[in-house]
């Protein structure tokens, strides 16, 4: 019988007759309050024995009484099956009432416990998956694949490029160019292939002799060099890379590179046949420490009739290129020895190709990021009676 509906009891146990009337229900809000004891309410107990001598059992008082035998209550107990407050199964769960903020608080605590739990399992830090031994290594989680540069075919062009890239101990940028070169010119359809010439002997930097070297080492599978920087990045993809048949091509031009703007500039990148090179004798091998080597060798190329050509048509201006060098963290070695100054102002005339010394240390084929390269690990001699300047010391 439910709240308000006239309810008809049965005489009770000693007590009055039977009656109809209309059981009240208690307000939601009004808590239950602990039932009264026997004393209170004047109920006697089955095992009792009232006043008359026989087992009874009192009405009570108010709404703590217990029905009469026979009795349908009207008011569910708040909570119960067929109750005026029944709740959900879900929600019978969790205590007390719950609004919309706290549920969402709780999904929002699963979401990241879970994306937590992931990156645990990827990084190797998080529980062990089920079959897999103790202290065995776990596999990390797979970075995205690079995109992948086309592979050469036949009906590219015929010519191989020789990359020459002069290297002492800046790998943060060789890891950087290695991959993003062999992307470009492969987009571009230029064969080649690319030589880091990592100078290892005990010597000042000498970036000259080294392309030296890089040249006589690029095998006859390659018929045009190009003289790159390592830290210098071409961004323009329309830069030409192909074979400079009409001659010397500045790629690095001086209206494109971000940092040197002088009309005789050939250095950055620069792109020569492997007969034009020859025919300048190479780079003069006597420029240790930094600077000037490219200003000689511009006087190298006009001395043997060739016309440095640049490009045309390239809006870009100075962000052409993207120049990865920080001069703060690396230092260039421009300080000048004994008569360093003026001798590297002088043309050098009988040094070059002819007279460079050196000696391979070992030449390894390396993938860097999937990106192939070859290390030369170049040993380079110094006469110390020509160039004194070729240490520190």
């Amino acid at each position: 019988m439910r709240c308000g509906v006239p309810a008809v009891s049965g005489g009770a146990p000693g007590g009055g007759g039977g009656g109809t009337g209309r059981r009240g229900c208690p307000p939601p809000s009004v808590p239950p309050r602990p039932a009264p004891s026997a004393e209170e309410s004047g109920a006697v107990f089955p095992g009792e024995r009232g006043s008359g001598g026989a087992a009874s059992v009192s009405r009570g008082r108010g709404r703590w009484a217990r029905p009469a035998a026979g009795t349908r209550s009207g008011c569910a107990a708040e909570g119960e099956p067929g109750g005026t407050g029944e709740s959900p199964p879900l929600l019978r769960l969790f205590p007390g009432r719950l609004s919309a903020f706290p549920l969402f608080l709780l999904a929002l605590l699963l979401g990241f416990a879970s994306l937590l739990w992931l990156q645990l399992s990827c990084s190797g830090e998080g529980p062990e998956p089920a079959g897999q031994h103790r202290g065995a290594p776990r596999q990390p989680c797979p970075p995205p694949a690079p995109p992948q540069p086309p592979q050469e075919e036949p009906s590219w062009a015929p010519h191989r490029l020789a990359l020459l890239v002069p290297f002492r101990e800046r790998f943060e940028e060789l890891l950087a160019f290695v991959p993003y070169m062999h992307r470009f010119l492969s987009k571009k359809r230029i064969r080649h292939r690319i030589f880091i010439l990592n100078q290892v002997d005990h010597f000042r930097f000498n970036r000259a002799s080294l392309i030296n070297v890089g040249f006589l080492e690029s095998g006859n599978d390659t018929d045009y060099i190009a003289m790159h920087d390592v830290d210098l990045l071409p961004l323009n993809e329309h830069l030409d890379y192909s074979f400079p048949e009409a001659g010397p091509f500045h790629v690095a031009s001086p209206e494109l590179h971000p940092l040197y703007h002088y009309k005789t500039y050939v250095g950055g990148i620069l792109l020569l046949t492997k007969q034009h090179y020859e025919l300048c004798n190479g780079m003069s091998n006597r420029f240790w420490g930094w600077g000037r080597e490219d200003d000689e060798f511009y006087r190298r190329i006009k001395g043997a009739g060739l016309q440095v050509r640049r490009p045309s048509g390239i809006t870009t201006g100075y962000e052409t290129f993207q120049h990865l060098h920080d001069p703060a963290w690396r230092k260039r070695d421009q300080k000048r020895i004994a008569a360093q100054k003026q001798e590297q102002f002088k043309v050098d005339r009988e040094g070059g190709l002819n007279n460079v010394r050196y000696r391979i240390e070992s030449r390894t084929d390396l993938s860097v990021a999937g990106a192939p390269c070859t290390v030369l690990n170049v040993l380079l001699d110094c006469d110390t009676n020509e160039t004194p300047w070729c240490t520190f010391g």
